[in-house]
């Protein structure tokens, strides 16, 4: 009792707990403060470290000093009579109860004004500095539902935490996706803006939109900490904003992201259905490790190098062993699959593993929109089916509205079936989803070339190079573009060869290009320097003999070409016999007897080569031009122009600029009936 007394009379209780509300309050106000300049997670822990470490040396003090009206001394030099420590108790007294209140006033603003952290605020639609009425808010037209998403700030040095705020960035995104009523930008064209220096207003006008995201992560140990505020690009003023202090947790997180979707929506008079409701309150999983790994599986699926697909398939592998109720990775899972099917592996049981993986999903959420895109993907690229895969990209596009891969992909597959308007309406939709990803506006010039309407496409080509200049895929297109509307060969090859790594199809190309200038050495270098993984195409089997053997051909060295090609065909039809029935080998047979000129052959493989040919508008006016130089190699004169009639009726694919120039139409073209057939194609004068 003694020594309590002394405590109390030295003031010992009143320091301390002066110290711990002055200490609440000092971390309140750095962590504001720190959270506005994006400061490194470390520099809180340090205030909290210095804070922590002070309590027990300011105690020591208060019991070993005391203060007098000279000043700070040991308490045992001053005389008890002469004490003022009940004065400087009273003082303590008035100071705690200062302290005590702005502490109060700081919790109460923050509880019913601001929102508890972790909680979503109750004022969302206002904005902090109290400008923003509700009057304004409702004003607010349709037009202006437009959001971007900013990259989240990581104040962490450590890589993994970097992949942790990319991969939240990531899945609220996919939650506003959802979001029919509103307009969100994809991840694609935000990324850029990552440690940007650019004002709101001026990212939010090359975005097109009214309002912009920003927001930070934290993660330290157990615990996430985490700042949204939602910005109006017109006035710079904060329509919304809301911190979370939370256990980290799968649960926590998929909490979160539900939570700001509806604040933002709520913001912006965003209207959500009773469907958006439920999908934006869907956990995916219940293990933050899984996630993780879910999160970087996704990552991989979005390149389409066979090293990042198989890298892919390791993390969504390990994402359901350790959650194997985890329905979006066995999507992912079988996304991951079918790109590996489609792009360089055609073994049946690839295909058969994804079915598997999608069945297991639905098993245990069946009207999850990602089963529905892995399932379309599944007839898309597992059996080239497209009208069965459109129901399900259509499904998917209206579950994630603002998903611009999706509509893409939709748009890939009405392209496939020939329903032209809505390939290109869901292409330039994507494209407003995507602003700066030069893939849309590319893909719809590609489209509107194979269309015939290369004006439009010059357009396209322009918007996508404006963005990305020198992306091969581009310059391949464009070097279509040249070939197929004015004949230019020269720009035709040049871009080609510029562009020859990008995949199989446009290495062909650019030996074709080669051909098409009569530069035979350059041709048979292009056949050469081509690496072993890209002389394989999905729609056109080719080899080294049988491309070299066919530029000798050309080149009307018929000595040299006739046992390479001798050669190509016993390969091929070794081939044939191994999978009965492969359009792509008939097709390369079509071309190897043509070039042999065995008539009666050729006329067999190229009219199998048709017939057994996926049903793809897209591609199967380059099936019929190839057929038709097959058939004019070996002399067919009038099957070869009956194909090339058609081809150029159904306005789509090659124009008469290929015929003119590729040396497989050269042995017949002093025939009458071909020469009548191009002079009545012939293009007309610019």
């Amino acid at each position: 009792m003694n020594l309590f007394n002394e405590l109390k009379r030295r003031n010992v209780f009143r320091v301390g707990i002066a110290y711990a509300v002055v200490a609440w309050l000092v971390m309140q106000f750095a962590d504001v403060v720190l959270n506005n300049i994006t400061a490194p997670g470390w520099v809180f822990q340090a205030i909290m470290l210095l804070l922590a470490i002070g309590f027990p040396i300011v105690l020591v003090f208060a019991w070993a000093f005391e203060m007098t009206p000279e000043g700070l001394k040991k308490e045992k030099d001053v005389d008890r009579n002469r004490s003022i420590a009940p004065r400087t108790g009273r003082k303590l007294d008035r100071a705690i109860i200062v302290f005590l209140t702005l502490a109060l006033a700081y919790f109460a603003y923050d509880k019913f004004v601001n929102g508890a952290p972790g909680e979503a605020s109750g004022k969302a639609a206002q904005t902090l500095a109290g400008n923003d009425t509700a009057a304004e808010n409702q004003a607010r037209s349709q037009d202006d539902k437009s959001v971007a998403v900013l990259p989240f700030a990581f104040r962490s040095a450590n890589e993994e935490d970097q992949f942790f705020a990319e991969g939240m960035h990531d899945d609220l995104l996919t939650q506003l996706a959802k979001i029919g009523s509103l307009k969100v930008i994809s991840r694609t064209s935000v990324l850029e803006y990552k440690d940007t220096t650019k004002k709101i207003p001026e990212i939010a006008a090359e975005l097109g939109v009214s309002t912009i995201v920003e927001g930070g992560v934290q993660r330290s140990g157990s615990r996430i900490r985490f700042n949204a505020q939602l910005i109006d690009a017109k006035t710079d003023e904060h329509l919304w904003a809301e911190t979370y202090n939370r256990e980290l947790t799968a649960e926590n997180l998929f909490d979160i992201q539900a939570e700001i979707a509806r604040a933002i929506a709520t913001a912006l008079q965003a209207t959500l259905s009773p469907e958006e409701e439920a999908s934006i309150d869907r956990a995916l999983t219940n293990n933050l490790e899984a996630w993780e790994s879910y999160q970087r599986a996704i990552s991989m699926s979005k390149k389409q190098d066979v090293g990042s697909m198989k890298t892919g398939l390791i993390e969504i592998n390990r994402a359901l062993r350790l959650d194997p109720d985890f329905a979006a990775a066995w999507s992912l899972k079988a996304i991951l699959l079918l790109q590996q099917y489609w792009y360089y592996d055609t073994d049946p049981a690839t295909r058969d593993a994804a079915w598997d993986a999608i069945q297991s999903g639905r098993a245990i959420d069946p009207t999850l929109p990602e089963l529905d895109i892995a399932e379309g993907y599944y007839y898309y690229w597992g059996y080239r089916d497209y009208a069965k895969a459109l129901p399900f990209m259509q499904r998917a596009s209206a579950a994630l509205p603002n998903n611009a891969r999706v509509h893409q992909a939709r748009a890939y597959v009405l392209r496939r079936m020939g329903d032209w308007e809505n390939a290109l309406a869901a292409m330039r939709q994507a494209g407003e989803l995507d602003p700066r990803s030069n893939t849309s506006s590319s893909d719809l010039g590609e489209t509107l070339t194979f269309l015939h309407r290369f004006k439009e496409a010059e357009q396209a080509f322009t918007a996508a190079q404006v963005i990305e200049r020198d992306d091969q895929s581009t310059l391949s297109y464009i070097a279509l573009l040249h070939l197929q509307e004015s004949g230019d060969i020269n720009s035709y090859s040049h871009l080609s060869h510029l562009a020859s790594a990008v995949n199989a199809d446009v290495q062909l190309d650019s030996w074709q290009s080669s051909l098409y200038l009569d530069d035979f050495e350059a041709a048979l270098q292009d056949v050469v320097d081509w690496q072993e993984g890209f002389l394989d195409t999905k729609d056109f089997l080719v080899t080294r003999p049988m491309l070299t053997g066919l530029t000798h051909l050309y080149a009307g060295q018929i000595e040299s070409a006739r046992p390479l090609l001798l050669d190509a065909r016993q390969e091929f039809e070794t081939l044939l016999q191994e999978n009965p029935g492969s359009y792509p080998v008939y097709r390369s047979l079509c071309f190897i007897t043509g070039g042999l000129g065995e008539l009666a052959d050729t006329q067999k493989y190229c009219q199998q080569a048709l017939q057994t040919a996926p049903k793809d508008a897209f591609l199967e006016s380059y099936f019929k031009f190839d057929a038709a130089a097959g058939l004019a190699l070996a002399g067919d004169v009038q099957g070869s122009i009956e194909l090339l009639q058609t081809m150029l009726d159904g306005g789509v694919g090659p124009t008469i600029y290929p015929i003119m120039y590729h040396p497989a139409f050269d042995g017949i073209r002093s025939d009458p009936v071909f020469t009548e057939f191009m002079k009545q194609n012939a293009p007309e004068e610019q």
